[in-house]
């Protein structure tokens, strides 16, 4: 618990923080590029996405899991790994190509997608080294590398907004990152382990094998959440897609939560004989009532100032985006909840879980082709939405056969919490939106503080049980 805690704590601060200075900086650029261009990049955007998490083809958790098993195979299995990888990146990278044609897109886009592919081969080659960190639960490693990316984006969009630059400039980046990843990874990670690339057919086989239910898990997660700005692109124009991708960069940037939690419990969990311990229990009660204490707050805060919200980052050429965002926002108060339950659902009932992403995916892919022609970007966000809360209901329902804790009874203090802070944000909606969301921070932890829904023992966790240990 000790160290899951410490790994948490640490991927979590590098992307707070490296992920508010991307978001303002993306904002500005949403706002310079405009509802038409920025559908544009938010485009190919989607489709690097889907196709990133596609590449991995779901190696990395087999080699997480494998080498928590026995570590003495981690440099063959790291080799093996560089090799499938590096035969995945290219089949991926030839696919990616042949995208703009199939769907007739423009030249500007054509040569953006070009660009765009050669950023994620370089961008597969380093999930081995991710992988391997993971493993190692070496953490920090990968906070701090998030943390430069994110740098380096902001510095290369904001010099795009400077020197007036379209968006095949801005897709640069992706290679120069990849590059930059690469040296990082190789140099921190050669004190953990070094490939042997020795090409054993049956681990091969193996990865493959165990990666294609990973791949297709990951692959439906993806869908669900960018599945639908390339339907969009089939029936709206690019300010529509540009207006729904601004309201989504706000879930864009809040999806490192849940990530976090599931980066830090899959190598534990995935290495516990007995999963429903006691300590196990605890611990992922204590998890799910701090995403609770996050999720609630930010929802009804958010629903409540989306438009000064949108209007202060975007402008107000993005007003078309505030419905959208209202009704985005509790996707992420859905994942939240279910974050414990994702991690448990991969770990002892992945076949499930795939069953059921693959349900709630064909449910959001027929639901936009239906609604969308009818009723835009909003019918996006409310099957977005549903999309999230079927997977909630089925991974809670399952996952609770492995390890049981209570989910609804922290979510009263939250909730209680939550509505005192938004009728005062309702009242004082004329100020400043950064007063009136410090004013709502204080006012919610206030009321938690008062009724003493974070203990001491919750606060300071990792160093109580530390120091237990020693005594």
């Amino acid at each position: 618990m000790r160290v899951i805690g410490r790994n948490i704590f640490s991927l979590a601060l590098s992307r707070i923080i490296s992920g508010v200075i991307l978001f303002v900086v993306q904002a500005r650029l949403a706002a310079y590029l405009g509802p038409d261009d920025f559908g544009k990049y938010s485009l190919v955007m989607a489709f690097y996405t889907i196709f990133f998490l596609f590449i991995d083809f779901g190696i990395s958790r087999y080699f997480i899991k494998k080498v928590n098993e026995d570590n003495q195979t981690t440099d063959l299995y790291l080799g093996n790994f560089f090799i499938a990888q590096l035969l995945s990146g290219v089949a991926i990278f030839l696919v990616f190509l042949t995208l703009p044609s199939i769907f007739g897109y423009e030249p500007e886009i054509k040569r953006a997608m070009l660009i765009a592919a050669a950023g994620l081969f370089l961008a597969s080659m380093s999930i081995p080294f991710a992988a391997l960190v993971q493993a190692a639960q070496r953490i920090h490693i990968l906070a701090v590398i998030y943390f430069a990316d994110s740098l380096l984006k902001s510095a290369w969009f904001l010099l795009a907004i400077v020197w007036q630059k379209d968006i095949t400039f801005l897709l640069w980046i992706l290679v120069v990152v990849g590059v930059f990843d690469l040296i990082v990874y190789a140099l921190t990670t050669k004190t953990i382990a070094r490939p042997k690339f020795s090409a054993q057919r049956g681990i091969l086989r193996e990865m493959i094998l165990y990666g294609i239910s990973f791949a297709m898990l990951v692959g439906f997660e993806t869908l669900i959440a960018k599945a639908d700005v390339v339907i969009q692109k089939h029936f709206l124009g690019y300010d529509a897609v540009g207006l729904y991708s601004a309201a989504y960069r706000f879930l864009d940037f809040l999806t490192f939560l849940p990530a976090v939690v599931a980066i830090s419990l899959f190598p534990h969990f995935s290495r516990e004989k007995q999963i429903d311990s006691k300590e196990n229990q605890v611990m992922s009660e204590r998890i799910h009532r701090f995403l609770l204490a996050l999720g609630i707050p930010l929802g009804v805060g958010s629903t409540i100032l989306a438009r000064k919200i949108i209007f202060v980052f975007f402008g107000q050429g993005f007003e078309g985006a505030v419905l959208p965002f209202q009704i985005l926002i509790w996707s992420t108060v859905v994942t939240l909840f279910y974050g414990v339950a994702n991690v448990i659902m991969q770990v002892k009932a992945l076949k499930r879980a795939i069953y059921i992403l693959c349900f709630s995916t064909l449910v959001n892919v027929a639901g936009n082709i239906l609604l969308i022609p009818r009723y835009g970007i909003v019918a996006s966000a409310w099957l977005t939405v549903l999309s999230y809360i079927l997977v909630a209901i089925f991974y809670v329902v399952y996952s609770r056969r492995y390890v049981k804790f209570p989910l609804w009874r922290s979510a009263l203090w939250p909730s209680a919490a939550s509505m005192v802070m938004g009728l005062v944000l309702w009242l004082l909606g004329s100020l400043n939106v950064f007063l009136l969301i410090g004013l709502a921070v204080m006012i919610y932890l206030g009321i938690l503080l008062a009724a003493g829904f974070f203990k001491f023992r919750d606060l300071f966790a990792i160093h109580l049980e530390h120091s237990d240990k020693d005594s």
